[in-house]
């Protein structure tokens, strides 16, 4: 049930507007733009592939963008990073090609390992960062997102070893971490407004 109230205070933070942010979108200067990226990511990497759902909200400083970011991750083990996303326009004519990088925290979401069911315990926050190239593709003060990217996720589980101790006659629990950083290659679609 926790889980559930962090998810939907990260929903509501990363979506929600003020009457700041409001006055930034309708400044006609064009220097600072409330913005939110919203991406679906199609992941593959060498354990499996899968998707992931971002959505980062920020404000544009000419050609420079900084922003909060949050989702869900799916690929190997359910996750809820958090991260801060830095953008920068290369090429802007009708359209921008945008380069990218973040960085932050991954929240665990799952409890059980899926993949490794013998190996039972509890998950600890992980690192996330990803990196590449979106093309916004403009509809009227909106745009379409269409990019490619490397992101890396972090999984850390301390597993149970339960191990026989012939001095106390008895079976006892120590367990060790098992560290998964997991490289993938990401085909991101989306919108921007």
């Amino acid at each position: 049930m926790r889980r559930i109230h962090m998810l939907a205070l990260m929903v509501v933070i990363s979506t929600g507007s003020t009457p700041a942010q409001d006055r930034l979108v309708k400044d006609g200067s064009g220097m600072n733009k409330f913005h939110s990226f919203n991406t679906i990511h199609f992941l593959n990497g060498s354990s499996t592939t899968s998707l992931a759902l971002n959505s980062v909200n920020g404000i544009q400083f000419g050609n420079f963008f900084c922003g909060i970011g949050t989702g869900f991750d799916y690929y190997y083990h359910v996750s809820l990073p958090l991260f801060i996303e830095t953008r920068m326009n290369l090429v802007k004519r009708k359209g921008a090609l945008q380069f990218f990088v973040n960085g932050g925290l991954n929240f665990p979401f799952a409890t059980r390992n899926k993949k490794l069911e013998n190996r039972t315990g509890k998950y600890k926050t992980g690192t996330c960062y990803a990196a590449g190239l979106d093309y916004v593709f403009p509809v009227k003060n909106e745009g379409f997102i269409l990019g490619l990217a490397f992101s890396n996720k972090q999984t850390i589980q301390k597993v149970d070893n339960n191990i026989w101790n012939p001095v106390l006659n008895r079976i006892e629990n120590i367990p060790f971490e098992d560290k998964y950083s997991l490289n993938r290659i990401a085909i991101r679609a989306g919108w921007m407004f």
